[in-house]
């Protein structure tokens, strides 16, 4: 059996395949398999579901690759990364199935494109490494850890799988990038990171009636039934009042 870490570096490597092929003439097959995938076959429904939420997604990274944010596109990849560890964790298939459907995920990791692995997480401004090796360890090992809270569904709340939440996954992200910048700043580097960063961003995700956890339960866990994503209509230029 895999390991939960196994999992993640499953999920994250193959969501930077998807940042990389997703301006490509590759992407609609990638697209088609990756629906498919996390549907888990269990409906049709869910795989339009599915397919719509990366449609939506391709347009969120594009948008802020066209924009030169590096930031978004990394939370893009972290974004996806978190869908993909949510079925991986959900069904004991899964595994096998997204191997079968991107067969260089099984290859070796020095077999792997270089720029894969700078799509995902630039480095840091100096040369050394992260403290911790990725979000999941992060909120692991630090942040589950470090937080103690009343998170009794009513004046705060959590779900234990928040890598199945797509925001909560970019926040979390955004987060641990943060901090892993932040920590090596004398002085007031961390109060920074709790008054700019920790701070607001735990106070959306922990909202028991507008963040991203509400539909779920500190106590019973994780909703079958999440969020939708926003409604989006395609852009039409001839009805922009500003355009």
């Amino acid at each position: 059996m895999s390991s939960d870490t196994d999992l993640a570096r499953t999920a994250q490597a193959l969501a930077q395949q998807a940042v990389l092929l997703a301006d490509s003439h590759a992407w609609e097959s990638a697209h088609r398999n990756l629906a498919y995938f996390l549907a888990g076959a269990r409906s049709a429904h869910e795989e339009g579901h599915h397919g719509h939420q990366l449609h939506l997604w391709k347009t969120r990274l594009l948008t802020a690759r066209a924009a030169g944010d590096a930031m978004a596109e990394t939370n893009a990849g972290a974004e996806l990364s978190a869908m993909v560890a949510a079925e991986l964790h959900h069904r004991s298939d899964a595994l096998a199935q997204l191997l079968a459907m991107f067969p260089a995920l099984a290859e070796p990791a020095a077999a792997q494109p270089q720029p894969v692995q700078q799509a995902e997480t630039p480095p840091p401004d100096d040369d050394s490494e992260f403290f911790y090796a990725d979000v999941f360890v992060f909120v692991t090992e630090y942040l589950s850890q470090l937080l103690r809270r009343r998170v009794n569904g009513s004046s705060s709340t959590w779900c234990p799988r928040w890598w199945a939440h797509p925001e909560a996954g970019a926040r979390l992200t955004a987060l641990w990038l943060a901090w892993e910048h932040l920590r090596q700043e004398p002085g007031t580097g961390m109060s920074t990171w709790w008054l700019h960063h920790a701070d607001p961003h735990l106070r959306v995700l922990m909202d028991p009636d507008m963040g991203p956890f509400a539909a779920c339960s500190p106590k019973d866990g994780h909703t079958a039934y999440p969020f939708d994503p926003l409604p989006v209509e395609p852009y039409d230029a001839s009805q922009d009042p500003l355009a």
